[in-house]
């Protein structure tokens, strides 16, 4: 688990530096692209915290990395407004499904 804080660190810092030398980097992609590392952290930690079975960490392990991935990199071409945003509507559709995936797997573990 302190390899995956470590690793987003990293990659939140590199973003973030990013951001401030480059820009063509806009602060609400810089924003979006730096709350997609933070949740999808968050959300791997909790997996971990939550004493969910091996296989249930190591599956929506490689899922939350994956949409983590897709919302970092979509994150850099979302529309640069908060009104209709569908980029943003739809970070918050995975988010939500993610959170009821990581619930189901810990609740399940803990009832078997």
């Amino acid at each position: 688990m302190k390899r995956i804080i470590i690793i987003a660190l990293v990659v939140l810092i590199a973003n973030l530096l990013a951001g401030l030398l480059i820009t063509a980097y806009s602060p609400l992609n810089l924003l979006f692209t730096s709350m997609a590392i933070v949740v999808n952290t968050l959300l791997t930690v909790l997996l971990f915290m939550g004493h969910a079975e091996s296989t249930h960490r190591l599956s929506l392990g490689f899922v939350f990395a994956g949409v983590g991935m897709l919302e970092f990199l979509t994150g850099f071409f979302a529309p640069q407004h908060w009104a209709d945003n569908w980029w943003l509507l739809g970070m918050i559709i995975l988010t939500a499904l993610q959170s009821i995936l990581l619930f189901l797997a810990v609740y399940y573990s803990k009832e078997a």
